[in-house]
C-alpha cells in the first residue's frame, strides 16, 4: 500500500545555518545581507511551497535485494546500507512544482537569489525528510536515506522507484530522459528498518560526511 503524506509549511523548520552550509560558509559566518537576503527568499520558498511524500514498506531479501515488482534493487552499497534488515521503506518526497518555478525565476532576476532560493530548497526538502522519518513509529531503528546516485546504486534506479510509487499521480513528482527530478527539488531514497535502535542520528547518507559509516 502506498502511504501519502502532505506537510503545512509552517511545519518546516529551515535552518538558516544549513543553508549557509549548502552555500559554502562551512566556517565562516555569513555576513549581514547574506543573513537578511536567506530570511527574504525562505519566506518566499514557504509560500510557494507544496510538501508532499509517499511510501510504501517492502522485504528485502537475505542478499540486500529490493524487489520492486518491476525491477529489483540490489547494489554493494545498499547492501551494507541493509545488512540485517526484513523490511524497507520505498520513499519519495517533494517541494512541490510552484517551488521548482519560483528558484527558475529568482535566477533568472538575479543570479545571487537564485543561488540563495536553489540552497533553501535542498535545506527545505532535507527537512521535511527528516520530518517524515521522525513521524515513523520505528524511527530509532531507521537506516539513513540512501539514494539513487550514492555509492555504487545507479541513478537509473529512480526509474524504478518513481513508477512503484506512481510519484507522478500521487505527489506530482516525475522524471525527465536525462533522469532529473521535477520538482528540482525531490528526493527519493531506501530507508532500511532496522531490528535495534540506530546509533546514526545525522541526516541522509547523500549529504553525511561519516566516512567511517558501516552503512555506506
Amino acid at each position: 500500500m502506498i502511504n501519502i503524506i502532505k506537510s503545512a509549511a509552517a511545519e518546516i523548520n529551515i535552518d538558516p545555518k544549513e543553508v549557509a552550509v549548502y552555500l559554502g560558509y562551512y566556517s565562516a559566518e555569513t555576513d549581514d545581507n547574506t543573513k537578511t537576503l536567506i530570511a527574504e527568499c525562505t519566506e518566499e520558498f514557504l509560500k510557494a511551497a507544496d510538501f508532499r511524500a509517499c511510501y510504501a514498506e517492502v522485504d528485502v531479501s537475505a542478499n540486500g535485494e529490493i524487489d520492486l515488482g518491476n525491477g529489483k534493487i540490489i547494489c554493494n552499497s545498499l547492501k551494507r546500507n541493509l545488512d540485517g534488515c526484513e523490511k524497507a521503506y520505498v520513499f519519495a518526497a517533494t517541494t512541490g512544482i510552484e517551488s521548482h518555478r519560483l528558484i527558475e525565476r529568482n535566477s533568472i532576476i538575479s543570479p545571487l537569489k537564485g543561488m540563495v532560493t536553489d540552497c533553501i530548497g535542498s535545506a527545505a526538502i532535507e527537512a521535511f525528510c527528516d520530518k517524515i522519518n521522525l513521524s515513523f513509529e520505528n524511527c530509532e531503528c531507521l537506516r539513513p536515506r540512501f539514494s539513487p546516485g550514492y555509492g555504487d546504486m545507479p541513478l537509473e534506479c529512480q526509474k524504478d522507484i518513481v513508477e512503484f510509487l506512481q510519484t507522478k499521480k500521487n505527489i506530482g513528482m516525475s522524471l525527465t530522459e536525462s533522469l532529473m527530478m521535477v520538482p528540482v527539488k525531490s528526493v527519493t531514497a531506501i530507508i532500511g528498518i532496522g531490528k535495534e535502535k540506530n546509533k546514526c542520528t545525522g541526516p541522509g547518507c547523500m549529504i553525511c560526511s561519516g566516512i567511517n559509516c558501516p552503512y555506506r
